[in-house]
């Protein structure tokens, strides 16, 4: 600890830093320092406990949660939303898409791929909320295909509106999300237009996807773009909690069905898991199983969700 000398001095230029918003070069010339021993007195301030620097948390921000959630699953980041208890499905995926937006906004850099699964309808409200004019990336790719059987197309309008957003080309996939049959899947995976597209999931910066459980949710039920009984009967035998990508996997996030067995055009697991960012936009405490499952399975980077979600996924 400095003598008292020391102390007085340090107290005083803290005084003129912290408290009344004096600049270095300011405090030099009237203490008769040079800005340098000023520079260094100023970190002698923490280091000596001069200066206690706290950081007010407001109720609505869950910064212990998110710290404990990113431990505990070893992502990159939690992002932790503040909804009420008996909030609705479409209040959570309204604050889900807002905070996806932001994070989209400050993070996206001109070079990123951004592949999008498209069948989400919290992914369709990020969409509604990305407003920055100067955004741009250099590409928006469909991870998962975009036609359904009954001609819906809102996942290609989706990734169109995102490429226009982030000012880039949209690559499409111009397939259904789940085909006929394998041989159809094999058909389309040959045909130089989804070739082409499926080709370019290796080279994703970053994927945004939503994470799915058995039950379809009313987005894919009204596109056609789900597993009818017999196959779901099948996948819960299997132990499937989730999906990314309509790709399904157990609770430690083992895929359920071989490849050979697969009819699904959208990027693989194994792919998602190489991703090097990974941003996954799920809420609601029903998704918890699921959501626990694609951590465990190593598919996700960055999670956002809400705050009673994130509170059940600390629970044993």
């Amino acid at each position: 600890m400095a003598n008292q000398d020391e102390q007085r001095l340090l107290v005083k230029i803290a005084t003129l830093y912290y408290l009344e918003g004096r600049k270095q070069s300011d405090i030099a010339q009237f203490l008769s320092l040079s800005q340098s021993f000023v520079s260094r007195a100023i970190s002698r301030c923490q280091k000596e406990g001069v200066v206690k620097i706290s950081v007010v948390q407001p109720s609505n921000i869950f910064l212990n949660l998110e710290k404990g959630i990113e431990e505990r699953f070893g992502i990159k980041q939690a992002i932790i939303v503040d909804t009420e208890e008996d909030a609705s499905d479409q209040t959570i995926k309204r604050a889900i898409g807002s905070a996806a937006a932001h994070y989209l906004e400050t993070r996206l850099r001109p070079k990123d791929l951004v592949g999008v699964s498209s069948w989400s309808s919290t992914i369709r409200a990020m969409v509604d909320e990305v407003h920055v004019q100067n955004l741009k990336a250099s590409g928006v790719i469909q991870l998962l295909g975009g036609v359904g059987p009954n001609g819906n197309v809102q996942a290609t309008i989706l990734t169109q509106t995102l490429a226009q957003q982030l000012n880039c080309d949209a690559w499409l996939l111009p397939s259904q999300s789940i085909e006929g049959s394998l041989e159809e899947k094999s058909r389309l995976l040959a045909s130089k237009d989804v070739a082409e597209v499926v080709s370019r999931f290796a080279d994703v910066d970053i994927a945004i996807v939503g994470v799915g459980i058995l039950e379809p949710s009313q987005l894919l039920k009204t596109s056609g773009n789900y597993y009818h009984e017999d196959m779901l009967q099948v996948l819960a035998e299997r132990g499937a909690v989730g999906d990314i990508c309509l790709h399904y996997y157990d609770k430690q996030g083992k895929a359920v069905l071989q490849d050979d067995e697969d009819p699904v055009i959208g990027m693989e697991l194994e792919k998602v898991k190489k991703c090097p960012n990974v941003i996954a936009l799920a809420g609601g405490t029903d998704k918890v199983a699921a959501i626990k499952g694609a951590l465990s399975g190593g598919y996700i980077d960055v999670l956002i969700t809400d705050f009673p979600t994130a509170r059940e996924l600390m629970k044993s």
